[in-house]
């Protein structure tokens, strides 16, 4: 009992997001159908949720502290995890109230939700805790998708859910294997590593891909991105661009704890996802004229991308990747909110249709081209800084183990970065370059949706200019 209320302490974060889901609820009950008054609680609670992390982050050790007999393990990965979380929530309610979309007051219990499930699962290295707390976050996003309520809407959220559900089936048969070999479910525990330690490298290996499977489905990465492309498609834009990066941003956490357990050599499994990954989503990305599906294979490359800052031999500092993962916030939201204001000047979200938008709207084509430069990696965004470490984390590797994989990756992730310029600058090409004589829609300037998105292009550019303050953050939670 005294364990347990000194743990309950510790996950004050948790306690407002839990009071906050409280709250929603009720005044959804209680109140007029339209009333405003579950967004303004919403607005509130995530922003105190963030808030609370701020004041946890100086107070938390390094090593983190053990919670609830193990269940929970809280570190500054954890709170920094949730703190770009609970920002890419602040971000959608921004999207939200700027282009005046009318979301049932419930779909902001269930953001609430995936927020909660993201908490607990980035605090975590027991099977038992993990499992179901992926698993809120994932039955609330199928919800979330299935939230517009059309045909398309619902065929996308079956897809998602029958796909979702047979990889959580198997991870949860690997994680059975685990038991019985480990007799622990706890797999940074030294008894859990001492018994797999005794069993053969190759079972072990087969085990470990199961129960990864269940995030490389969470973060997109290939063969488990079916569920992509119609997801991406029909899902209302606010509730795509965050499920696209706060699920994403904590699966990157859990595969970065299995590899610092070290209870097996994950490099030849997390090769193979990184090589398929940047070959479909790539190239997959090359045919798609509609912008909203280009992102969804996009972001299955930029998972490969990330999973390269996870292969480190030795010193497992991961560096890189909890670099991409800041980066990639502003980078994915950002051109989500880029989407949205094309389709309020033009009416669609096609890239030909495009043509002629930026001799109308100048200022929106140099944003939009500021955040498709970020994405493909290039000067002068911070997205560059963002492949150059990944890249360079993956050269000292190579310098260090003198293996060839390494050197071979490096080759064909430049090669793949190179490619990715083609259909990421191909809206910018239509938007500032191709003409369209049939483009007759008349002119409108939104100040606050550009100067939003505008931001979004600052910090894109500032932390080019200056990512001291990145490095710091990363700095704060590796040493």
């Amino acid at each position: 009992m005294k364990d347990i209320l000194h743990s309950s302490t510790q996950i004050l974060p948790e306690w407002i997001l839990f009071i906050g889901i409280l709250a929603v609820g009720l005044s959804i009950a209680f109140s007029k159908e339209n009333s405003k008054w579950p967004v303004y609680l919403f607005s509130l609670v995530t922003v105190l949720y963030v808030y609370s992390i701020l004041l946890s982050f100086n107070q938390a050790s390094l090593d983190g502290a053990d919670l609830f007999g193990g269940l929970l393990h809280l570190d500054k990965l954890s709170l920094f995890i949730k703190q770009l979380a609970g920002i890419s929530a602040i971000i959608f309610m921004v999207h939200t109230r700027l282009f005046d979309y009318k979301f049932p007051n419930e779909i902001f219990i269930l953001v609430l939700f995936v927020l909660l499930g993201i908490s607990f699962l980035s605090m975590t290295t027991h099977f038992m805790t993990m499992f179901v707390s992926l698993e809120m976050i994932s039955l609330t996003s199928y919800v979330l998708v299935a939230s517009g309520k059309t045909k398309t809407n619902f065929e996308a959220s079956i897809k998602y859910l029958i796909f979702g559900a047979t990889a959580s089936a198997i991870m949860l048969f690997g994680m059975s294997f685990f038991y019985g070999i480990g007799h622990n479910l706890n797999f940074a525990s030294e008894d859990f590593l001492l018994h797999v330690a005794q069993n053969q490298k190759g079972p072990i290996q087969v085990i470990t891909f199961m129960v990864l499977g269940g995030f490389f489905f969470k973060i997109a990465a290939a063969p488990f991105h079916n569920w992509v492309p119609e997801v991406y498609e029909t899902t209302s834009t606010p509730i795509l661009s965050f499920l696209s990066f706060a699920p994403k941003a904590v699966g990157f956490v859990i595969i970065a704890r299995m590899v610092m357990a070290n209870f097996t050599d994950l490099t030849y499994i997390l090769s193979i996802i990184i090589v398929l990954s940047l070959i479909v989503g790539n190239f997959a990305a090359l045919w798609q004229n509609n912008f909203k599906r280009m992102l969804g294979y996009s972001g299955v490359a930029q998972s490969g991308f990330i999973l390269i800052g996870l292969l480190k031999i030795g010193d497992v500092d991961f560096y890189g990747t909890f670099f991409y993962i800041i980066v990639y916030l502003p980078m994915t939201m950002g051109s989500f909110f880029l989407v949205d204001l094309i389709y309020r000047k033009i009416g669609s979200v096609n890239i030909p249709s495009m043509a002629g938008l930026g001799k109308k709207y100048p200022l929106l084509s140099a944003n939009a081209l500021v955040i498709l430069i970020s994405l493909v990696g290039l000067p002068p965004t911070v997205g560059f800084m963002a492949k150059l470490v990944v890249f360079s984390s993956l050269t000292d590797t190579a310098a260090v183990t003198g293996n060839y994989l390494f050197y071979g990756l490096l080759i064909f992730g430049l090669l793949n970065a190179a490619v990715s310029l083609y259909y990421y600058l191909r809206p910018a090409y239509f938007a500032m370059i191709a003409t369209n004589q049939e483009n007759n829609s008349s002119y409108s300037f939104d100040l606050v949706p550009t100067l939003a998105l505008s931001y979004f292009s600052f910090v894109l550019v500032y932390f080019f200019l200056s990512p001291d303050s990145i490095s710091e953050w990363v700095r704060s939670i590796l040493s």
